[in-house]
């Protein structure tokens, strides 16, 4: 794992590009500074004037060897993992290989720039690049054959239950709906359906490990102790292509007075964002720390969406699960990030996994909740890969580099069908001993998610050759 794999999460929305013409090797216009060198000179300038240090190498262990991945499949994920082409400009292509740079590529770019190479396979179909999928093809062989009573043996799982809970910090994350008296936290639902979850999947033989097992942050700090300059310094890094983009147009010494005195700048050190760090870094590195720890091989991330905290909705009642990509064109200043996105691009099958995964579990929660899979082209900032299944740049998407990975939206709390059936516990469940109590609909909601992993392995081709 890269050692500068440290982050903010952003919940801004940002503008969307129709991936039916976004083709790869297009040409998509930015409002960008001149001359790649000039570029990455002044913002070098920028950064030590506020006092940042240079961002960290990117570390590239861990990737696909050489000769595994075929440049057409894997040019073919560039509408849902790039969308916008902003991690091409950091690409070139020649001579059946891949060259990853610093800095925008351009002809006569200093090879000092050169951060990568990767000599692409000449074979017809990519493979995978460790043991992963093997391992997978050998519980669906297993599960097929019905040689155990416990057909998900051998399988690790990590269960990630989304934000924290409990009054506090459903206060400061603003993640529940209160309406006359009644209240759902997603902290809390999203936790009571992860410890059902567990069970479910254990019972069937699974290895599971759950991120929390209790309300509250995962992350051992506190907001008014943890260190905050490696998210601050994150911040500045990846700004390069966002607000701080243009300001490089200018001449060195404008543009560093223009960067010192942005009110980004002086929002990167604010009490207010400190607490965002926390929330959307610190806590989220935490869990991803335990990820990285157990190695698994799915990692479901469990979450419910809303609105608004005070207010019920008619319209959204839809199924949606989210994968590695759908990176935005202001979202590729970070070398490490870009490092990232880079890895889900090269893991061709692996990440098509995901997308399966993704598929089987929204398909059969679509039919247990008795609710519709999510069929717009576009979701926030999220590109769609099929119906129910987005690609979207999210903390614990990009940063998990070796699982099959599906972030879930279970269920929007705000719907006005849902609110009430959500807020009233009326059953009784334990976790390794552990009682909680939970909404009957969550069992609707558990038996899809079970389902749907079930069929994954139920249809997971079992022959070596790759699909």
């Amino acid at each position: 794992m890269a050692s500068g794999a440290l982050a903010y999460e952003s919940e801004d929305q940002h503008g969307y590009i129709d991936p039916t013409i976004t083709e790869f090797r297009d040409t998509i216009s930015f409002d960008l500074p001149g001359p790649s060198e000039e570029r990455e000179r002044k913002f070098s300038a920028a950064l030590e004037a506020l006092g940042i240090p240079p961002e960290p190498a990117p570390d590239f262990q861990g990737f696909p060897a050489a000769g595994l991945v075929n440049e057409a499949e894997m040019t073919a994920n560039f509408r849902a993992i790039d969308p916008d082409g902003g991690l091409r400009r950091y690409l070139r292509f020649e001579q059946g290989s891949l060259s990853f740079y610093r800095a925008f590529f351009e002809a006569f770019l200093p090879s000092h720039f050169l951060e990568f190479t990767y000599p692409l396979s000449s074979q017809a179909r990519s493979l995978d690049s460790d043991s992963l999928l093997f391992r997978l093809r050998f519980i669906a062989h297993r599960f097929r054959k019905r040689l155990s009573a416990t057909p998900l043996a051998g399988l690790r799982i990590v269960i990630d239950p989304g934000h924290m809970g409990t009054e506090h910090w459903d206060v400061e994350t603003g993640k529940f709906v209160k309406i006359g008296g009644q209240k759902v936290s997603e902290g809390e639902i999203a936790l009571w359906t992860s410890l059902l979850l567990a069970n479910e999947l254990e019972s069937l033989g699974a290895t599971v490990t759950l991120t929390r097992t209790r309300g509250g942050t995962v992350a051992s700090t506190t907001p008014a102790g943890f260190n905050v300059e490696p998210y601050v310094n994150q911040y500045f890094y990846n700004a390069k292509d966002s607000w701080m983009s243009p300001l490089l147009n200018l001449p060195e010494s404008s543009a560093i007075r223009a960067v010192k005195s942005a009110p980004e700048t002086a929002k990167a050190r604010s009490s207010l964002q400190r607490g965002q760090f926390f929330i959307f870094g610190e806590d989220l590195e935490a869990r991803s720390r335990i990820i990285d720890s157990v190695d698994p091989d799915l990692v479901l991330v469990i979450h419910y969406d809303a609105s608004q905290s005070d207010k019920l909705q008619s319209t959204q009642t839809s199924i949606e699960a989210f994968v590695p990509g759908g990176v935005r064109a202001n979202e590729t200043g970070s070398r490490v990030f870009r490092s990232h996105h880079l890895k889900h691009l090269l893991e061709v099958r692996r990440w098509r996994e995901s997308v399966e995964l993704a598929s089987a579990m929204t398909g059969e929660l679509s039919k247990s909740a008795g609710l519709p899979l999510l069929d717009s082209p576009e979701f926030m900032s999220s590109i769609r890969v099929k119906n129910g299944v987005y690609a979207r740049n999210l903390y614990l998407n990009r940063r998990n580099l070796r699982a099959l990975t599906v972030y879930m939206e279970c269920l929007h709390y705000d719907h006005v069908d849902e609110f009430p059936r959500l807020a009233r516990a009326t059953e009784s469940a334990s976790y390794r001993g552990m009682s909680f109590r939970y909404p009957a609909r969550l069992r609707d909601v558990v038996s899809g998610l079970k389902n749907g992993v079930l069929k994954y392995f139920a249809e997971l081709p079992v022959n070596a050759r790759p699909k």
